[in-house]
């Protein structure tokens, strides 16, 4: 499934396990398509290839066929990170949901050889899931395990076809990434083979957008739906990506201290928790501040979100820095660390902002919002 740098956006997601280091968690949207195949295969598919079995059988070998679905895609995510890791980026997590599988780079490839590689991986390990279910399916008939065969037929198929259709040549699927790695190969330049391979993608994705309309219109109206949301991902990604390159080139050059909010409001960490909501969420409006000691001696960041979980009755005992995200190098930078690290250090964490530490004290704060509103600013006057 789609692979690449992160927009910093926040998911709400449940965190599941680690596989070498990187966090494996599930976002909400996915138990929508978990629940739609574990239905169908339990209801439909099973029983329609062995008819005749108890229904309690069909519910189970559709949640464990399920199961083994999903997990093939971590497989497959899996595989681009791992080889994205010993290209030397960062992966710190990769997310399953209503789509399918995405792994979150913190940067980009550095050369187009790591590009191919990385992209290629991820369709190769489903196509040798494949074949390993297909062994399997192909064992399990010899020795007369007919139901447990189809299982596996279920899956070899399954893994083919998201083998088949990551290595569709738009951006921001495998393929797609496989096109962009020749055209940098061809151009050196990154950002206008992402232009390319972007609206490749884009035209791809209008194509399954207008397929789905047709097939909604003769009546198939699930799949139909089913790929017309797929075609609008598509292209909202494939869009999304080159803004991104964009975006970081926008930012090659320019310091932490150059932009950083240099008066920002901070907490006291002492202070009650209904004071920092009377007296700073709901007078300055803001969705975060650094919480401080003896003035300006950073020790944590609050945040909104940390707050609602506060029962009202006890925000008057509670402290800020009770509830607070302690400080830690991952939400500290330096004011000479440039704009472009900065942005891959907020991808990396679940905090907003970053707090910019000049010997030992706060110089001041960097968050999405304002860089966001910085390279709208240079977008608008064109520098």
């Amino acid at each position: 499934m789609p692979f690449g740098a992160t927009d910093g956006s926040k998911r709400t997601t449940i965190n599941l396990f680690r596989i070498a280091g990187i966090r494996i968690s599930i976002d909400y949207s996915w138990f929508i398509v978990f629940l739609l195949i574990f239905w169908s295969l339990s209801v439909g598919y099973f029983p329609r290839e062995t008819p005749g079995e108890d229904p309690f059988i069909y519910w189970i070998a559709g949640l464990f066929a399920t199961v083994l679905f999903f997990l093939s895609v971590i497989l497959h995510e899996v595989a681009h990170s791992l080889t994205a890791i010993r290209s030397g980026l960062q992966i710190p997590e990769i997310t399953l949901f209503i789509f399918g599988g995405v792994s979150k780079l913190s940067e980009e490839a550095k050369n187009p050889a790591d590009e191919f590689k990385i992209a290629v991986v991820g369709p190769l390990a489903s196509f040798v899931l494949a074949f390993i279910f297909f062994v399997l399916e192909r064992a399990c008939r010899r020795v007369g395990f007919s139901f447990i065969a189809v299982m596996f037929g279920y899956l070899t198929w399954i893994n083919m076809a998201l083998g088949i259709f990551n290595l569709l040549p738009g951006f921001p699927l495998d393929g797609g990434r496989l096109v962009r790695a020749f055209l940098w190969w061809k151009t050196g330049s990154i950002t206008s083979a992402t232009k390319y391979a972007s609206d490749i993608g884009k035209g791809l994705a209008v194509a399954l957008m207008l397929l789905g309309g047709f097939q909604v219109f003769k009546g198939m109206l699930i799949s139909g739906l089913w790929l017309i949301l797929i075609g609008a991902f598509l292209r909202s990604v494939a869009e999304g990506s080159y803004q991104e390159i964009l975006m970081r080139q926008s930012l090659e050059g320019v310091l932490v201290h150059e932009v950083m909010v240099k008066d920002a409001v901070s907490v006291a960490s002492y202070l009650p928790v209904s004071r920092l909501v009377s007296s700073y969420f709901l007078r300055y409006g803001y969705k975060g501040y650094p919480v401080v000691k003896d003035g300006d001696i950073p020790v944590g960041v609050v945040e909104l979100s940390q707050i609602r979980n506060v029962p009202e009755d006890e925000q008057e005992v509670k402290t800020v820095g009770e509830v607070m995200t302690p400080i830690s190098p991952e939400i500290t930078v330096g004011p000479e660390v440039t704009l472009v690290d900065a942005l891959k250090q907020l991808t990396r964490t679940d905090v907003g902002r970053l707090l910019v530490v000049r010997d030992g004290r706060l110089a001041g704060i960097v968050t999405k919002t304002g860089l966001y509103r910085f390279l709208e600013i240079k977008r608008i006057l064109r520098l």
